[in-house]
This record gives structure tokens, C-alpha cells and sequence, in this order.
């Protein structure tokens, strides 16, 4: 065999092997990358609460519910409509236990506020955009929570969501990371081959008190369980 045609070879090799995944595939959620996507801004934080506080407060305030929102971020998109720029916050409502409260989320388009959501989850940590991963137009998102620390031993969850008939409805569930109070940290990056149906797929990867993350397992084929929060909306 020439070396023209060994080169040749190789790049086929390299664009059809099952190894060569990532380079169809998406990151959907990444833990061991730390910086949050969008800060919610200070004209939507405004509208978040001239529009939003009032009616989850009617709705929520409670002896174990006392309503005091606390963004946890907000992310750009298309979320209920092809082509559109819509704004979509997530905030921690009220905290009702250890790793238990209520969640909400705001959808905001030409500076207006046209939906809200709630739904009694965990804490929450941040909201992510995801790309089309099953190709109808519309992006997806991730949502994370944190379920507080039990004996020693604590983590964080996130719902991979998208909206439909201009509701948010859960695809799926995984836990994302899991940690000690001997500093010892797991997180498991998720990422996904688009289409109808997509295929999911997540890498380990282990850390300890000096913070560096390294892989700690072979990328394989996952499964994403029951969606953990459901959003009713708020009148």
C-alpha cells in the first residue's frame, strides 16, 4: 500500500470508527466546566421582579414557603417558536427543606415577560442552553439542582428540558455529580448524537481537594431516567 492511499485509509477509519463519536456529538452538560453560561441582566432582573415576584408570592407564599427569588441564571434561545430571541430564567422561589424547595422559571420575549412557571424540585444551581439534539427547531435546556449534603454525602441532578405546546416538559434525568465531605468529587459530562431520537452518551471523571478533574472512565452509551421537575404555570 502507497502512503497516499494508507493516508486515505486512515481518514476513513478515523471518520466512520464508533470511537470518532465526539465528533458528532453535542455536550448537553459539562460539571467540570464551572462557568455559568449567562448571568441573568439587570433589565430582566428588573421584569423578574415587577412581573414575576408578585405572582409567585400569591401563589407560593406559605409557613413553609417564604417567597424570596434568587436567580440562578438565564440563557438565550428559541425555545417555543423556530427562530425567535427569548429569554429564559431560572430562580429558586422559596427553600423548604434540606435540598427540597420550589422552583420557577420565567420566559421573556421583547422585553416583556409572556410565561411562568413552578414546580416544587431542589435547590437550584444553574440552567443551561443545549443545542437542537433532536432536530425540531427548538433548543433544548438543562436544569441543575443540588440535593443538599445527607451524612457526608451530597450531589447535584439536572433535567434535560424542552418546551412543548409553550410548556416545559421533562426529556430526561441524570445525576451529574456526587460528592464527600473527604473532598472526594465524581461528575459525568453528558453529550448526545442529534436527531429524531437522539443517543445520549456520558464520560466519568474524578476529582479531589486540588479541584483538577481527570477522566476516570471510557465514554459509553447512556440512558437519561425520569425528569425530575414538573412546571405547572402560574396564573
Amino acid at each position: 500500500m502507497n502512503f497516499k492511499l494508507a493516508a486515505a485509509v486512515i481518514v476513513l477509519l478515523t471518520v466512520f470508527s464508533p470511537f470518532a463519536h465526539g465528533q458528532k456529538t453535542v455536550v448537553v452538560n459539562d460539571p467540570t466546566n464551572t462557568t455559568k453560561q449567562t448571568k441573568l441582566s439587570d433589565e430582566d432582573a428588573v421584569l423578574i421582579l415587577r412581573n414575576v415576584l408578585p405572582k409567585v408570592t400569591a401563589k407560593y407564599q406559605r409557613d413553609a414557603c417564604n417567597v424570596n427569588i434568587e436567580p440562578a441564571g438565564a440563557i438565550h434561545g428559541a425555545f417555543t417558536r423556530t427562530n425567535s430571541k427569548q429569554t429564559l430564567a431560572f430562580f429558586q422561589i422559596c427553600q423548604t427543606g434540606n435540598g427540597f424547595g420550589v422552583a420557577g422559571l420565567a420566559l421573556i420575549e421583547n422585553k416583556k415577560v409572556i410565561a411562568i412557571f413552578g414546580a416544587d424540585a431542589g435547590w437550584t444551581v444553574d440552567i443551561g442552553l443545549v443545542p437542537d439534539v433532536n432536530q425540531n427547531g427548538l433548543n433544548e435546556f438543562i436544569l441543575a439542582y443540588s440535593g443538599g449534603m445527607h451524612q457526608g454525602h451530597g450531589g447535584s441532578g439536572v433535567d434535560l428540558m424542552e418546551f412543548s405546546k409553550g410548556s416545559p416538559v421533562g426529556i430526561g434525568w441524570y445525576l451529574a455529580e456526587k460528592f464527600e465531605d473527604t473532598q472526594a468529587m465524581t461528575a459525568w459530562k453528558l453529550t448526545a448524537k442529534p436527531g429524531k431520537s437522539p443517543i445520549y452518551y456520558r464520560q466519568k471523571f474524578n476529582a479531589d481537594e486540588t479541584e483538577k478533574w481527570r477522566i476516570a472512565g471510557k465514554v459509553s452509551a447512556f440512558k437519561l431516567g425520569k425528569a425530575y421537575s414538573k412546571f405547572d404555570k402560574v396564573k
